[in-house]
């Protein structure tokens, strides 16, 4: 039967496109496999440079095509150093640390990762123009390079909190909110120029686990006394000469002196990281591990924006978990989460989800810099949680309210007229402070939710509702102290979480388990679809917030962005960290 002129064409314009799709996935295949020499000799080494901001996991909207430019983040670079650790052709590892961005928490994954290499009787030498807190704590397991006129300002620990109602007052601004929880302390940033008591109390505490950590952790790497570390802490050397003298560091020498004493025969720490890869691959059972980063929000999830922060959307998050409730090839999941927390409504949409999911197939939570608040919402719902001795977490509190503009909108000379129906029809009225009758409302809500929170942590934590509010009420711990009272199970990494996840699987013995990350990162061919599905226009030259306003003063801005977002979502009801702890 002959064929119509239509569908002749129709079959040739199917056909093209399987050709295209075919192309492309071997002109893929292809980059990730050419120039790849294998590890697999005697006394190889290893080369790897930390430099700028490093991701706790993958963005969603990153697209691979060479597999030398998909930035690495702490779950690629920690798997990849225990790998290292294990591989008998390995002898060693040279880091090169160009200023590397990361919490406290990250850079405690890579050190372990580090020590790991150490323990296994290998060689790490690292070489830096500075170390600083992060890098000297990060490096400490291994031989430590400066360069000859280098910078050694490894200073300490602090907290920094901005308050600003003092200029908010100047503006006829003032903030307006109710709170469950002595510590609860987010809203006193906007209502009181300084800490209350109780915040300083809880902070001067957080301070001293977080010090008691990176002193100690400092001090075994460099096989010193603590004592001896905090001295270098408290007067440290300024030159790169007295560094040495005191033991801060190994050598003092330049990058292409350091470079040519290492051995010749050494592999990129791509290599390395396409070996993982390779493991984690593979038809058969595999452990998802989906990271969750950012502000918890009602919706979507999201990266980038404005000020630079991800978002945690309840509504792709349990979708995400659906899936994986769904998938038979997922035997267990662990969840990563680094969030400050946020939209208390969207934190129980996810609890409930994870729940669900576990009930299924066995839920390990993994705590990165931060899982407090909302954070540790989603981590209690989960039959096992690790955390970091640098995390900070806990944070068992909410809070709403507003800003009351009026006395703004007055000096502007804006004027406004409301006509209302109900009796608390005003509530979220932002000209107006709340009445008697609407604060009482808000109360109500939010004393509900916390006995909602506290009962729910209780029952996770197999704690009485008095036991667990007693480390409760917003106090934020450090995931050392969070041990301590019962909030965690374990401290360590990502890669003990999966461990610990599949210790509630049945597995044959020696039975592979590949590891599938999420998000998953977009294809090429997803990437060329997406863009064809887009209006094609010039885009203008964009200019990092940071570049014009600083990062001090846009960190502020997006913690105020971020308390907006959440304040005008969903119930309005805040499950949120509050400052931000600041590592310097």
């Amino acid at each position: 039967m002959a064929l119509s002129k239509g569908t002749r064409l129709l079959l040739w314009i199917t056909g093209l496109g399987a050709l295209i799709f075919l192309a492309a996935a071997v002109a893929i295949a292809l980059i990730m496999l050419a120039d790849l020499p294998s590890l697999d000799q005697d006394e190889v080494w290893v080369d790897l440079e930390l430099a700028g901001p490093i991701s706790d996991g993958p963005r969603p909207d990153s697209v691979i095509v060479d597999p030398e430019n998909i930035p690495l983040t702490v779950h690629d670079v920690s798997a990849t150093l225990h790998h290292i650790a294990e591989d008998d052709n390995v002898a060693g590892i040279a880091v090169e640390l160009n200023r590397p961005s990361m919490g406290l928490a990250q850079a405690s994954e890579i050190r372990d990762g580090l020590q790991a290499i150490v323990d296994s009787g290998k060689e790490c030498t690292v070489w830096s123009k500075t170390y600083e807190n992060l890098t000297w704590y990060l490096a400490s397991p291994c031989t430590l390079n400066l360069h000859p006129e280098g910078v050694p300002m490894a200073i300490g620990l602090k907290v920094s909190t901005t308050y600003y109602a003092g200029t908010l007052e100047k503006l006829g601004v003032s903030g307006d909110f109710e709170r469950v929880g002595t510590y609860k302390s987010a809203i006193e940033t906007y209502e009181n120029t300084g800490p209350s008591e109780p915040t300083v109390e809880m902070y001067e505490t957080l301070l001293d686990s977080l010090d008691l950590a990176f002193v100690a952790a400092i001090a075994e790497g460099r096989d010193m006394d603590e004592r001896e570390v905090r001295a270098l802490v408290d007067d440290p050397p300024v030159t790169a000469t007295t560094a040495l003298d005191r033991g801060m560091v190994d050598a003092l020498s330049y990058k292409d002196e350091w470079e040519e004493a290492l051995p010749e025969d050494r592999r990129s720490f791509r290599q390395a990281h396409q070996a993982v890869l390779s493991d984690w691959r593979g038809f058969g059972p595999e452990v998802a591990v989906l990271h969750l980063q950012g502000t918890i929000v009602d919706g979507s999830s999201s990266s980038g924006g404005l000020f630079g922060g991800s978002a945690i959307g309840d509504d792709t998050v349990v979708q995400q978990l659906e899936e994986l409730q769904k998938d038979d090839d997922v035997i267990a999941v662990v969840l990563r989460i680094d969030s400050p927390g946020g939209s208390a409504l969207a934190s129980d949409v996810m609890w409930r989800a994870i729940q669900e999911l576990d009930a299924e197939k066995p839920v390990v939570a993994s705590m990165g810099g931060y899982a407090a608040s909302g954070g540790y919402y989603m981590s209690m719902a989960a039959r096992h949680i690790v955390a970091q001795p640098t995390t900070v977490t806990g944070s068992i509190g909410v809070f709403g309210g507003k800003m009351a503009l009026g006395g703004l909108y007055e000096k502007m000379g804006i004027t406004t007229w409301t006509s209302q129906r109900g009796a608390l029809a005003n509530l979220y009225n932002t000209t107006e402070p709340f009445t008697d009758p609407e604060r009482a409302k808000i109360r109500e809500r939010i004393e509900a939710f916390y006995d909602t929170f506290v009962t729910k942590a209780a029952d996770s934590r197999d704690m009485s509702w008095d036991e667990l509010d007693a480390v409760a009420g917003g106090r934020v711990w450090t995931g050392y102290q969070a041990h301590d009272v019962g909030l965690v199970d374990e401290l360590g990494g990502l890669d003990l979480a999966v461990e610990r996840a599949l210790e509630y699987v049945d597995l044959e013995e020696g039975q592979h388990v590949g590891r599938r990350v999420l998000p998953r990162r977009s294809t090429l061919m997803e990437a060329l679809l997406d863009g064809l599905n887009e209006q094609q226009v010039e885009a203008p030259e964009l200019v990092e917030l940071d570049e014009v306003l600083g990062p001090e003063l846009t960190a502020e801005l997006e913690a105020a962005h971020r308390l907006d977002q959440v304040l005008n979502s969903s119930g309005g009801i805040a499950a949120l960290l509050p400052e931000r702890v600041v590592v310097q």
